[in-house]
């Protein structure tokens, strides 16, 4: 359904994708919740995206930021200045792509395979491009993920927002600093666990004193992400369960509903080397 950029690793439609229109709407309705319960979602999507879903326009700087490769090639066409671009870079009115390991063509207008880009419609040529590349050769799947979209926060709502704050809504905040106090504060109990509970003590005494990289390892293993909601880690689901009596197991996490599982340990020592090792091997469905 989409494409991996190995350069910004952002996630594109797949414009030769040949799942079902159904799928697309699902993945848009799945956001359309996560932006309604205020749940961060780790996604990579480029801005474009967001400036699609608002109608906002889009520029060649946008291409860019979100695309650097093709947009650095559109950006040196429209720079070149010593002589004729159909000269040096030999380029008609199409683009190509790869289509199931088949590079395929596309005419931008009629005819275009037979029309030479020159110094004279090269901005032409340019606008064209990122017409087809963001709008038309996307529009199946985008018009069924934006109608899943719309189908829970569509209408005038968010239209209110710009599409860095929608953006930040999906993704949330990506910062350098992480205030565990707010977490803490907010932090929910169960299964015999509460906030006076020795191994909660030592849990937090433990967690205030990781290092950044560390205290994002543990948020990523919680809640399948080390970002911010957009009013702080006290707005965050985080529920620390007791996971039976003291074993040998590790901690694992229920990361849909932002649950820590975490057995009662005999010492902080044996909590704090349990909940590294986990948080620092998590990968896949994480170790169990």
């Amino acid at each position: 359904m989409f494409v991996y950029d190995e350069e910004t690793r952002f996630c594109w439609f797949n414009r030769a994708s040949l799942e079902p229109e159904q799928q697309f709407e699902l993945v848009g309705t799945i956001i359309g919740l996560a932006i309604y319960n205020g749940v961060i979602l780790n996604v990579s999507f480029p801005s474009v995206l967001y400036k699609k879903i608002l109608n906002e326009p889009i520029t060649l700087e946008d291409m860019k930021s979100s695309f650097p490769s093709l947009g650095r090639g559109l950006q040196q066409l429209l720079d070149w200045d010593d002589g004729d671009v159909g000269d040096i870079f030999m380029r008609t009115f199409e683009i190509s792509y790869e289509v199931y390991g088949q590079v395929k063509s596309f005419p931008l207008v009629a005819g275009g395979d037979n029309i030479l880009v020159t110094n004279e419609n090269r901005f032409q040529y340019v606008e064209l491009y990122i017409q087809h590349y963001l709008f038309e050769s996307v529009k199946r799947p985008f018009q069924s993920f934006k109608r899943g979209l719309d189908r829970v926060v569509g209408g005038d709502a968010l239209l209110m927002c710009r599409s860095e704050e929608l953006e930040l809504l999906v993704c949330g905040i990506e910062t350098g600093e992480l205030e565990f106090g707010e977490l803490e504060k907010g932090a929910e109990y169960d299964d015999g666990y509460g906030p006076d509970h020795q191994v909660i003590k030592w849990f937090w005494s433990i967690v205030h004193n990781m290092s950044i990289e560390r205290k994002k390892m543990l948020l990523n293993f919680v809640t399948a992400s080390d970002r911010v909601p957009l009013k702080g880690l006290g707005q965050l689901t985080f529920v620390i369960q007791r996971n039976g009596p003291d074993s040998e197991r590790l901690p694992t996490a229920l990361t849909c509903f932002g649950r820590l599982l975490l057995p009662e340990y005999s010492s902080a020592e044996k909590l704090e080397n349990r909940l590294i090792t986990a948080i620092e091997n998590a990968k896949g469905f994480g170790l169990v």
